[in-house]
């Protein structure tokens, strides 16, 4: 009895041993027969794209003249970065897409201050972004001046001050006529007035040597004159005619004088 189950022990720890082994080798085969898992796809890295070019841009800018036009070639449909750099001033940059051609261009007004810019450009396609072009120079020339904000050009200026010295020029000889006009009315007024003083002290006089004349005539009534009378008569006649002339003569240089 004890013998028996021996045997059966062994046998039945056989039987496990041999299941055991047959199960790892089957699960073995199947492990090999399963496709092996494939991992995921890895995207190739996006190769940068090339530099723009600016084909356009002025060697000249009258900024307050004309419009900045800068033109060139990228990658088409590109996001293009154009930056306009000057040691000392504030950077413009704008930012403009390329078409189908990979044609873009910037037409924009824009105050660059005096001297030279440096003109760069660069592309985006998707995420991938080129380095900056080779620069282009644009020498900026503002023929005007800024005041309080306003940019006014120099020609501007010449026409204003030019007006205003027209203006001023135009006072000047409107009120020196007007002047000159109140001046020669006051000489001619003062001329009339003098004029009639004269005639006035003339006529005083004239009456004078006229009643000398007179009481000569009246005294000498039904006899000759005397050679004292006659000199008497030829003095106040001298005198007269002296005076009209001295009279005619003073007019003139008083009229002449104004």
């Amino acid at each position: 009895m004890a013998l028996i189950s021996n045997k059966n022990l062994r046998l039945g720890i056989g039987v496990f041993l041999a299941s055991s082994v047959l199960f790892a080798l089957t699960q073995n085969v199947l492990a090999q027969l399963e496709p092996a898992p494939q991992s995921a796809p890895v995207a190739p890295a996006q190769p940068s794209p090339n530099d723009p070019y600016i084909s356009i841009s002025p060697d000249v800018l009258y900024p307050l003249d004309e419009i900045l036009y800068i033109a060139g070639i990228a990658d088409p449909n590109a996001l293009v970065t154009v930056t306009i750099l000057k040691q000392g001033d504030q950077p413009v940059r704008f930012t403009v897409k390329a078409d189908s051609r990979g044609e873009w261009v910037v037409n924009e007004k824009v105050y660059l201050s005096q001297g030279n810019w440096e003109v760069r450009a660069r592309q985006q396609v998707g995420s991938a972004v080129s380095s900056w072009s080779n620069p282009r120079v644009i020498r900026s020339v503002v023929n005007g001046v800024d005041i309080f904000g306003f940019k006014v050009k120099y020609v501007v200026i010449a026409v204003i001050a030019l007006l205003f010295l027209i203006t001023i020029t135009l006072i000047y000889v409107y009120f020196r006529r007007k002047i000159s006009q109140l001046k020669r009315g006051l000489m001619e007024k003062q001329l009339r007035e003098t004029e009639e003083k004269f005639h006035r002290g003339f006529a005083e006089i004239r009456k004078d040597l006229m009643d000398q004349l007179k009481d000569l005539a009246v005294n000498s009534q039904g006899r000759q004159l005397t050679p004292d009378e006659i000199e008497k008569r030829d003095h106040v006649l001298r005198e007269l005619e002296e005076m009209e002339k001295n009279l005619e003569h003073d007019v003139g240089d008083i009229g002449r004088k104004y």
